[in-house]
Parts: C-alpha cells; structure tokens; sequence
C-alpha cells in the first residue's frame, strides 16, 4: 500500500488554492439546500449535519445565562477558566488502570493530566490547528487516514504543513493501522492526527491497534493528535478501568501511558453535549506544546468568551452540581438530576437511532451498511444501489434523494470515499423514522428511481431549477 501524496515541497511547492478557487463543501452545501428547501415550507429530514439536532440542555443555558447576568464581564485568562482546564483534566484518559499492564514496552507512568497541561479553545477545530502550528514547521508531512474527514486536511494546510494521505480499507472501518502508518511514512514525517471513533465511518481503534501505533511513532519520533470529539459517543466497545459514566473508545494513553510526551489531545463540548455553536474545546498535552497554544491565543484572540466557558464547565461538571441540590422545586432538582447523565441518555438515544437505521439500509439490496461503534454516523456501501438506480455517482444521489425524498444525506466523494453516503442518526425518533421510510420507498428495488409518495409538505414535486449543485474537494473543508 503506497501513500497518496504530492510532490513534497522542497521540489514543487504546491500552495495552498486561493479562496476563490476553493469549492463549496459538499456537506455544507447539502445543508444548506436543506435549509433552503425548509424555508420554502417543505417536510425535510436533515441526515447530513455533522451534530445532533437537539438543543442545548436547559441546565447548560442557565448557567451561561447566569454568568452573563451575574459573572465577569472582564478580561480572563488566556489559558481558559481554572475550574474548567481541571473539569477537562479530570476526564482525560491515563492508563486502564493502576495495576494494568501496558500492551507496549514505553516507560508505564498513571501521572493524571492537571489544569495546567489544558488549554481551552473556541473549539475542536481550534484545538487542532493551535497542536499542529506547536509542533510543525513549514512544509513538515502530516499523515491522514483516506477517506477520512476534510477538515483535517484543512487544518494540516492552514498550519503550512503537508497533507500525506493514507490509503485504508473498509474492511478496517477506514481506520488506519500501524503497517498502513509505516508505508505512508516519508522523511518528513512529523506527525499523524488519529479520530477514535472515526469520521464518517464510526470505527473505534482498538487497544491492540493503539499499542502498535504508539510503538510505531516511539520508533520513528513522530507525534500523535488523537481527535476525541467524538470519545464519549462509543456504542460496542468494553467500558475502560478509568471512566465512569458512559462507555469510551479505548484511547492511545490507556495502553500506551508511556507514549504521553508525543501525545495530543484535542476535543470538546459540540458533540456530546449538542453544543456545536458554543464553540469550546481544548488541547492537552506536554508543556512545550501547551505554552505554544497559550502563546498563540494571548497574541491573536485573547481567551476564548467567559460565558460560553461557563456553560462548558456546567456540562462536564454535572454530576458535582446534582450532589449539592439538596433543595429547590421538584422541576429543580430534576432538571439537575437529568443533567448527572446528560451523555448516557445521549448515547442510549443515538444507539436506538443507529440500530433503527443500520437495520433498514442493511436489508436493502444493493446496500451494505456496517454497525459504527461510535460517532454519530452510519456509512454504507451503496455501490450496487447506485448502478440499479442509475446514478453516477453519490454526489449525484445524495442531491436526487433529497430533491425527490426530502433527505439530505452526504456523498462518500466528500470523504474521497465515492460509492458510500454518511447519514447522521443523532436526531429525533419522529425524524429518523419518518427519513427510514422515505428511504425505504425509494431505493427499494421495485420502486427504485420513484420518488416518494407525495405529502403535504414534502418536497416531491418542488420546483425544478433549484436543485443541489455539489463541488467536491477533499482536501478542503472543516465542515462537521
């Protein structure tokens, strides 16, 4: 397996595409297709968000709303609110166990994150581009899994480096493995970023897969970004020694603790907690990379605002705050009782959804469609479907199923991954069921190419001239 790469820049520099050159994300543009055909009055499920379709917990809103009727109003710290870096620390992953053997040969230390090796950021996204700007210099290869999510492309661009794609398989949930690592390797490899569960596939890494990666990069030197956006929002996996609460992915630290010094963390609030707008993530890792990432938010945005910090350390601090509601109304205390679960009953909810839409695809003929672990994502194989229905490509059904179906769902080119589609199934029963069906009708082989039965509403019939025009380019993006 060779890596897709380009010539490294030494020899022909390939600048980043000017703006005006740039195509329209495909996920975006999907979205807002949806969002047009919703204001024109017609039904439309959205499948192809990146996030849940929930709002934010009341509990997480009253307290941003207090810190803005009642908080500070000034000024704060560059590093992010003390009590918040501690709240993120406390959930940061370190071995299984005390007295758990580590699977590789590293140094074993349990030493747990504190606030200080925290830096709080206007979210995940931010979180990458501050770890790759720390650790990179211009022109430095950074290996990504393909298909994969654009926005790491993007963040690898924006911090002068150079994308290095790695070819991975289905067969291994698009999850690349130490030997895949080894064969995109090139001289000027610098550091690979890591999604555990991945985006679009849902796959989650396993503790055998980690503990090879991370004697892969002590050999080679190189540093590994874990994307944890998505580390709480795991379905199939055994519960780790060090978590309570909901079931995570098996991390990299867990049993590779000795791999910390090369080891960063990025993540955030969006996705467990349905808080994609308020922007607040973080980035962990050692001192150096730490006070590089401080540096940058001193010099450019000062400190990520107070209020949406607030709401941040309500919702990882849940639990605490139900502990001291000893009174109050009985709405009160349930509103607080509810929120020491906030992500369990997230996860309980998005499993549903994920059995309900993994079953109705799969027995589709012409689709295949594995069981994600994690993430918030199914993303079949619909190459089969595509020939019966005579579409060439999935850009082109994702834009007929919502044109004739009212569903958005996003085409695998915006993943370099032609032949798939990715559907969220973090949204509501009613509009998971009601997409099903939609879905159902129309790829099922007798009634394939048809349209929907017509509803009042629904977008069957909608005006024609206005349908989804999607240019894709992968290497671009950052849409979720």
């Amino acid at each position: 397996m060779t890596a897709t790469q380009a010539p490294h820049p030494s020899a022909n520099p390939t600048p980043d595409p000017a703006p005006a050159a740039v195509s329209d994300n495909a996920i975006l543009a999907i979205s807002a297709r949806a969002a047009q055909l919703r204001s024109q009055g017609l039904d439309v499920v959205d499948l192809a968000a990146g996030e849940p379709d929930t709002a934010t917990a009341r509990f997480i809103t009253e307290a941003a709303a207090h810190a803005a009727l009642h908080g500070d109003h000034h000024y704060s710290s560059a590093a992010g609110d003390p009590a918040l870096r501690a709240a993120v620390a406390a959930q940061l992953p370190t071995a299984a166990s005390p007295t758990s053997e580590p699977l590789t040969a590293a140094p074993f230390t349990a030493d747990p994150f504190t606030a200080e090796d925290v830096q709080i950021t206007l979210g995940t996204k931010h979180a990458l581009s501050l770890a790759l700007g720390a650790v990179l210099r211009p022109g430095e290869d950074v290996l990504l899994a393909r298909p994969g999510w654009p926005g790491h492309t993007g963040a690898v661009l924006a911090a002068a480096g150079r994308p290095v794609h790695v070819p991975v398989s289905a067969a291994n949930g698009f999850l690349p493995t130490a030997a895949d690592l080894e064969a995109a390797r090139t001289p000027g490899t610098r550091a690979v970023v890591l999604a555990s569960p991945a985006n679009p596939s849902g796959a989650v890494l396993s503790g055998q897969d980690w503990a090879a990666i991370a004697t892969w990069a002590t050999t080679h030197d190189v540093w590994v970004i874990c994307d944890d956006v998505y580390a709480q929002l795991v379905y199939d996996t055994d519960d780790v020694g060090d978590v309570q609460g909901p079931a995570r992915a098996v991390h990299l630290l867990h049993v590779a603790p000795g791999a910390r010094q090369r080891c960063i963390i990025v993540g955030g609030v969006s996705k467990a907690y349905a808080m994609t707008g308020w922007r607040v993530g973080w980035l962990a890792g050692p001192p150096q990379v730490i006070a590089a990432a401080r540096r940058h938010i001193s010099r450019t945005i000062t400190h990520v605002p107070n209020i949406t910090q607030a709401a941040a350390l309500a919702a990882l601090t849940a639990g605490a705050t139900a502990e001291r509601a000893t009174n109050g109304s009985a709405d009160e205390v349930g509103d607080v009782m509810d929120a020491t679960d906030a992500v369990g009953q997230a996860v309980n909810g998005y499993r549903r959804g994920r059995d309900l839409l993994v079953a109705a695809l799969d027995a589709l003929p012409g689709i295949s469609c594995p069981t994600p672990a994690g993430g918030m994502f199914v993303f079949p194989d619909v190459t089969a479907a595509m020939g019966r229905g005579g579409w060439s490509s999935t850009v082109q059904m994702a834009a007929d199923l919502l044109e004739q179906t009212g569903v958005a769902v996003v085409p695998g080119e915006a993943f370099d991954a032609p032949g798939h589609l990715r559907m969220c199934f973090a949204v509501s029963p009613a509009a998971l069921a009601t997409a099903v069906e939609r879905l159902v009708t129309v790829l099922t082989p007798q009634s394939s190419g048809a349209a929907a039965p017509a509803q009042s509403g629904s977008v069957d019939g909608a005006a024609t001239g206005a349908g989804v025009s999607v240019a894709v380019n992968v290497d671009e993006g950052g849409a979720p």
